[in-house]
């Protein structure tokens, strides 16, 4: 695969995650014509659903899943599924341990209760912004399967 044609399937995803009315059929037909274009075998698809929607959508659902826990019992929770998962992503040099170890300090923080800075602005998550965290990473992920599924 040409880096034009990997910057064609990253400009697709990051479209349709911004707003999945950008799923189009159009762009939908744009994406299985590139798939065949670069002849990605179904293992080479699951490893670029992996590579370009895993950090985003796969390990945030499994993140803020375990901040709900965490955030209920009052101590940093980390689940088997999303420990297996970073695993993974390293493997795929998807996710570096630096970030990961980011991930466990903010989860610390949702835990405690602490703020979390975001830009210019502090917060403590509550449960609803969590619910809702989940909520459109679950859009995100239908998005990205009905993207993933061949036309028929």
């Amino acid at each position: 695969m040409t880096e034009h044609q990997k910057d064609i399937f990253q400009e697709i995803l990051a479209r349709v995650l911004r707003n999945r009315n950008n799923l189009t059929p159009e762009t939908h037909r744009q994406f299985w014509e590139l798939v065949d274009e670069v002849g990605a075998t179904e293992e080479e698809l699951a490893t670029m659903k992996d590579l370009l929607a895993g950090p985003i959508v796969i390990y945030m659902k499994y993140f803020f899943e375990d901040a709900l826990i965490s955030l209920e019992q009052g101590t940093p929770y980390k689940s088997v599924e999303r420990e297996k998962y970073e695993q993974h992503l390293k493997s795929l040099e998807a996710i570096t341990e630096f970030r990961i170890e980011e991930n466990n300090q903010l989860m610390e923080q949702i835990a405690y209760k602490e703020p979390i800075q975001q830009g210019s602005k502090s917060a403590v998550m509550t449960e609803d912004m969590i619910r809702q965290a989940l909520i459109n990473v679950n859009l995100a992920m239908e998005t990205i399967n009905r993207l993933f599924t061949r036309p028929s």
